[in-house]
């Protein structure tokens, strides 16, 4: 608790002299990698022709980790890649992967690129190998998962947002880690199958490959928080359902002839099982009325549009025009799955306005009134030096310092007044429980009030013809009001805490 209040104190000191755009801009200058970090142990299925399912070593799996350079904040999200291939070929260290974990890394992410388990036969019982294979990935990706939540702490990073994307075959691993459920939706070729293969002795069973969560640190969710797939896939848009609404990005080549944007078998092989590429994903996701989601179909672009080919730079030096692209989109879907959202509305009195705070979800304010003064309190009240238009911006942030800001313009109006009438109204009890009571003895013809919330909606107003009144507030609820009162061209505005 106390590491809290420490970290939210500075938060609060830093804003007075800048804002940071974490997540969105470039603040370090350079990924600091922990490489070769082992995230859990699996049976590879041994090779050349990988037609024996029963035939496996159990390794490692690795994945590199990619922190700010000099970041000394420890409560970031984190994003894991995992590399294209068509789980046949690519590793880790491919070009596209390493360049997305380094770019968001220095936006203050903590990013990893990881390998997971390869190889599936090719000649004979394809659908059952093929399978396999992609659940293996699944189960590997998951584990993934597990161990950035279960090592948080040491990699600095907040266990509740974890985030995954896949390339192409990654992709299918990223897709799948969120909608396929077990057991009911588990592929029966990822049970216990007999086949007969050209493999000695010829007739063959494929062990049962377990659940989609196995192997260590299993107290952890592997459902990640949050997928970007480009040109994936999944078995079926059946796997879908209402309760699958993890936030996704879908982005793919509409003339993709490896994964198919639409329905097909990958890379036009027949003898592969036919999937659902991200158009009809996209259109389940709105039969079922799941908006948390976004595309970038691109008319005509095929496979790995930026630039590469299974992950390595088809130029030999970068991406495409299409690559900063892809970066940004990427960028500004994960960004808001974290920002806190930000509004604010405002009461004036003359020169003096009470600024009201209605952000969600932020710990830390920055105002910046428009006339050359700043503000770091929740609910400011700034007093205008003169009439006149202003910009008004709010920049606020949460815990993990994501940001979110808006501005909007505000005019002051220098209204006419009557000091005296002013100082003598009186409103009482402040703070309140149930009734306030409003006098101004200097005024026979009574006076208009307006009792308005937080967000400036107008509770209540009327007219009252006595020099004293009394005005119920039992039917609303604890919290911050105002009370603006008006009479003989003089205008009040009072704060009312209702406790």
């Amino acid at each position: 608790m106390k590491k809290y209040y420490t970290f939210l104190l500075l938060l609060v000191f830093g804003f007075l002299f800048s804002q940071n755009h974490r997540y969105t801009t470039d603040l370090f200058p350079a990924s600091t990698v922990i490489p070769n970090v082992v995230y859990g142990t699996a049976p590879f299925v041994d090779g050349p022709a990988y037609t024996m399912e029963e035939s496996t070593t159990i390794s490692d799996l690795l994945l590199d980790i990619y922190q700010p350079t000099g970041d000394t904040f420890g409560l970031r999200p984190a994003i894991i890649f995992a590399h294209s291939g068509g789980f046949i070929t690519g590793n880790r260290l491919v070009n596209d992967m390493t360049a997305f974990c380094d770019s968001l890394a220095r936006k203050g992410y903590v990013t990893a690129t990881i390998d997971y388990r390869q190889g599936f036969g090719l000649y004979e019982n394809v659908a059952l190998h093929s399978t396999r294979a992609v659940y293996r990935g699944l189960q590997d990706g998951r584990a993934a998962v597990r161990f950035l939540r279960a090592n948080a702490a040491t990699y600095g990073i907040d266990p509740q947002k974890i985030y995954f994307i896949g390339s192409s075959a990654g992709s299918f691993v990223a897709l799948h880690a969120i909608y396929l459920d077990e057991p009911s939706e588990k592929p029966v070729e990822a049970g216990v199958t007999n086949y007969t293969n050209i493999t000695f002795p010829f007739n063959h069973t494929a062990p049962d490959l377990g659940g989609i969560d196995v192997g260590s640190n299993l107290s952890f969710s592997g459902k990640p928080d949050a997928v970007v797939s480009m040109w994936g896939a999944v078995q079926s848009t059946n796997l879908i359902t209402v309760q699958n609404a993890t936030p996704v990005l879908l982005i793919h080549g509409e003339a993709d002839t490896t994964v198919p944007f639409n329905t097909g078998s990958p890379f036009g092989y027949a003898s592969l099982p036919q999937t659902d590429g991200s158009n009809p994903i996209n259109a389940k996701l709105d039969l079922l009325g799941l908006t948390n989601k976004e595309t970038y179909f691109v008319p005509g672009e095929g496979h790995e549009l930026y630039g590469t080919s299974n992950g390595t730079w088809s130029n030999g030096v970068g991406g495409n025009t299409y690559w900063p692209i892809v970066l940004q989109k990427i960028e500004q879907f994960l960004w808001k799955q974290h920002r806190p959202s930000v509004d604010f509305s405002s009461v004036a009195n003359d020169l003096s306005v009470s600024f009201i705070n209605n952000s969600l979800g932020s710990l830390a304010w920055w105002w910046d009134f428009g006339d050359g003064t700043f503000s770091n309190d929740q609910n400011p009240t700034h007093v205008y030096a003169a009439a006149g238009s202003y910009n008004v911006k709010l920049y606020v942030e949460n815990t993990i310092k994501s940001w979110n800001e808006i501005t909007k313009p505000l005019t002051v109006s220098l209204l006419a007044t009557n000091t005296a009438v002013q100082t003598a109204f009186k409103v009482f009890p402040l703070p309140t429980h149930d009734e306030l009571t409003i006098q101004n003895p200097l005024l026979s013809n009574g006076f208009r009030y307006t009792l308005s919330d937080i967000s400036g909606k107008i509770l209540r107003e009327d007219t009252l013809q006595t020099p004293i009144a009394t005005i119920s507030l039992s039917a609303y609820t604890k919290g911050l009001y105002f009370l603006k009162l008006t009479a003989d061209e003089a205008s009040l505005v009072v704060k009312i805490v209702k406790e």
